[in-house]
């Protein structure tokens, strides 16, 4: 038996926009906003990077960091902290510049899952994503 290959003339070979995609607008202003908020502050851009890439460093471990880069990819967990480390900041503790600069690193990672919403980086239970 042959097999018979049908091409469809004009179809588009590739990545195609989906709805989820439309998370990566909101992510950008996450991460715009804490880009204002640390600049106003004294956080440096270098360290606004290394908040950003940190949820990602246990990719670099293979398999035995997915459990923890699956926490850090967590909605909620990022939502606790920024919520914690807002109402140290709102609290007006005298710890410094610590809690500034905790409070940058939350939304920073705050923005970072939502933009990972957007390009298909959130959590699945040991799956594994080739397209990711």
């Amino acid at each position: 038996m042959s097999a018979t290959t049908t091409t469809i003339i004009g179809a588009r070979v590739g990545r195609r926009f989906r709805r989820r995609h439309l998370w990566i607008i909101p992510g950008l202003a996450i991460a715009i906003a804490a880009n204002e908020l640390g600049k106003a502050n004294g956080v440096g851009i270098l360290a606004l990077i290394a908040f950003g890439i940190a949820p990602d460093v246990p990719r670099l471990f293979g398999w035995r960091g997915r459990p923890m880069h699956g926490l850090l990819h967590q909605p909620v967990l990022a939502a606790a902290a920024l919520a914690l480390a807002l109402a140290v900041v709102v609290s007006g503790a005298t710890l410094g510049a610590a809690p500034i600069i905790g409070l940058v690193a939350a939304v920073v990672w705050a923005g970072h899952v939502v933009i990972g919403w957007g390009v298909g980086d959130v959590p699945r239970g040991g799956v594994d994503r080739p397209h990711a």
